[in-house]
């Protein structure tokens, strides 16, 4: 069995993920989630959040994706498309038995992605701040959501948050 495609990200009230190359929030306890979902699990993301991060994400294969013929980074694979670099996430997920394919981002590739995808991990941020980057639309005829109840916000967090995650119906 093929793995799933799953896309995460923690998405604004009104669908900014994104402003200036950074993050608009700061959520400790998103990212502590975000870590224990995604590890050992390839992440394709594209180039421009790749840059943002600053360098690979441990304990996962770093999949980038660019059409910059030139670009190259220690410690990732590059592909010049999102459809071969899930064919590599997919290949990755066989040879290492796991059942998920991440997409990281940012909001380009998360828009050629929504198609594709199976799963969605969405950290429902309670702020909307001005972004420049934004979530594609959740259609609910398209996804059914169920709420991660075990999360609750920390003191160190920006903002309040809901985790949901929506399968394709």
């Amino acid at each position: 069995m093929s793995a799933v495609i799953a896309m995460i990200a923690a998405v604004g009230r009104n669908g900014a993920i994104g402003a200036g190359g950074d993050l608009p929030w700061r959520l400790p306890t998103d990212f502590a989630f975000y870590k224990r979902t995604t590890m050992g699990k390839p992440l394709i993301m594209g180039r421009k959040t790749f840059e943002s991060i600053g360098k690979p994400l441990a304990g996962r294969t770093n999949i980038v994706v660019t059409r910059s013929a030139d670009f190259a980074a220690e410690g990732v694979e590059v592909f010049g498309d999102l459809a071969a670099a899930i064919a590599r996430g997919r290949e990755i997920a066989g040879r290492d038995g796991v059942d998920e394919v991440f997409i990281n981002g940012g909001g380009e590739i998360y828009r050629a992605a929504m198609p594709l995808a199976e799963r969605l991990y969405i950290t429902h941020v309670d702020a909307a701040p001005d972004g420049d980057t934004y979530f594609p639309q959740i259609d609910p005829a398209v996804w059914a959501g169920t709420v991660l109840s075990e999360i609750v916000p920390g003191e160190k967090d920006s903002a309040g948050f809901a985790i949901t995650v929506y399968e394709r119906r």
